[in-house]
């Protein structure tokens, strides 16, 4: 019987041990926290979005190497993800495509993955921080309870994201020790932080929106969008949209590069009807106050600073002599320009981007230049947007590396 070691209990270090022990290896979980899994009971606002049925590779995942992606992802696609949880009791539910676990409780998700390791007889060794590895013949974990020895090995050590920094993981200085190619990980799925000083007054909102990001730079410029709910806090902006392309304003800040967004609070309004639109909104508001024109539009928090900003005040009527301001203000409220100048800390953002490179290992997630070490989940090079498909990689690549891992014949060079 072969010794599997899995170095992290997060989603793709479970699913890696249960695989590998349904394979007959004998497996053994060290996890730095005081239980595997803590992060997956915050996921999808604790009720934990397993994955996504609308899935594109080539829309949802971000890598170094995109053109790895496909085949790795189709190894464990998304119905195997719904198959594997139904087999372990759990049922899963539809909502729009974001898939759950029927229950609606993360906990439910952790607690089947849990009973299934029990089922196995999977060791978990909690609170174990690992200090070395050795690898000859075999791999010899260095850890603070003892030595383990290990036929082959499994690294899921999860990144930065979501931890504090008292809770070092310990995954980067073990890949530096392995000499393998690693991009920076920085904050991704994460908030913006704004230059200007308004938002403290807009701390609190929620509104529909589209955010496009534009960033400058010497490599020329670059634009993405999104739409959905924004959130607007004392610092900058948040929400889904925000986070979806929070990603490119990181590595853009980063390389030094100038990352600016434009918030449309009216994003329902096609450009064909625009000019018609504020010409109806202005012949509706004559007469009547700047705050009404204003906050018949967009929320009134939002109405106030953008009528400041438009120097108009908000018992002011609308009319002759406000008429140029007042469209003034409807063309804020379609682009308003803010600048990014940083992004909360990494132990604010869901995921990270970067890790260690695909060029660094084979189809079955194990290093080209250490037979028997296989590497999964947040450790490499690949992140995905909102809604299931981080935790789709972390389910796909747990399942090749768990699997490669216990089939392999002989790890011993």
């Amino acid at each position: 019987m072969s010794r599997i070691g899995i170095i992290g209990g997060g989603a793709s270090g479970m699913i890696a041990a249960i695989e590998a022990a349904r394979r007959g290896a004998a497996v053994t979980i060290l996890e730095r926290r005081e239980r595997p899994g803590k992060k997956l009971l915050a996921t999808g606002n604790g009720r934990c979005n397993l994955t996504n049925r609308d899935f594109c590779v080539s829309r949802d995942y971000r890598s170094h190497d995109p053109k790895r992606l496909p085949a790795l992802l189709e190894q464990f696609k998304v119905d195997d993800t719904i198959r594997f949880f139904r087999e372990i009791g759990v049922l899963v539910t539809d909502k729009n495509g974001y898939l759950y676990p029927r229950s609606q409780q993360a906990s439910t998700i952790l607690e089947a993955l849990l009973e299934e390791l029990r089922r196995l007889k999977v060791s978990v060794v909690c609170e174990c921080s690992i200090t070395g590895i050795k690898h000859q013949n075999r791999f010899v974990v260095i850890t603070s309870q003892g030595d383990f020895t290990f036929d082959r090995l499994i690294l899921c050590c999860g990144s930065g994201a979501g931890t504090k920094p008292s809770e070092k993981l310990g995954g980067h200085e073990l890949v530096t020790a392995l000499g393998l190619k690693y991009y920076e990980q920085l904050p991704a799925l994460v908030q913006l932080r704004c230059k200007e000083g308004f938002y403290k007054s807009l701390a609190g909102v929620r509104c529909m929106a589209r955010i496009t990001l534009n960033i400058f730079g010497r490599k020329g410029s670059e634009s993405f969008q999104e739409y959905g709910e924004l959130q607007l806090t004392d610092y900058g902006i948040s929400g889904i949209p925000v986070f979806q392309c929070s990603r490119y304003a990181s590595a853009a800040l980063s390389e030094k590069r100038r990352v600016e967004a434009t918030i449309n609070f009216l994003p329902e309004i096609p450009d064909s009807e625009w000019n018609e639109f504020c010409r109806t909104q202005y012949e509706h508001c004559q007469g009547r106050t700047a705050l009404m024109a204003a906050c018949g539009l967009v929320h009134k928090k939002v109405g106030l600073v953008l009528l400041s900003r438009c120097n108009l005040k908000p018992d002011e009527i609308v009319g002759r002599e406000t008429k140029k301001r007042i469209f003034s203000l409807f063309e804020m409220m379609r682009e308003l320009h803010t600048e990014i100048v940083g992004t909360n800390p990494v132990e604010n953002a869901q995921i990270c981007m970067g890790g260690i490179s695909l060029s660094e290992l084979k189809d079955d997630l194990e290093v080209k230049k250490i037979p028997g070490l296989f590497i999964c989940g947040e450790m490499l090079d690949v992140d995905g947007r909102c809604g299931g498909y981080n935790l789709q990689w972390a389910w796909s690549s747990g399942h090749i590396a768990g699997s490669a891992a216990a089939g392999k014949k002989d790890g011993r060079t």
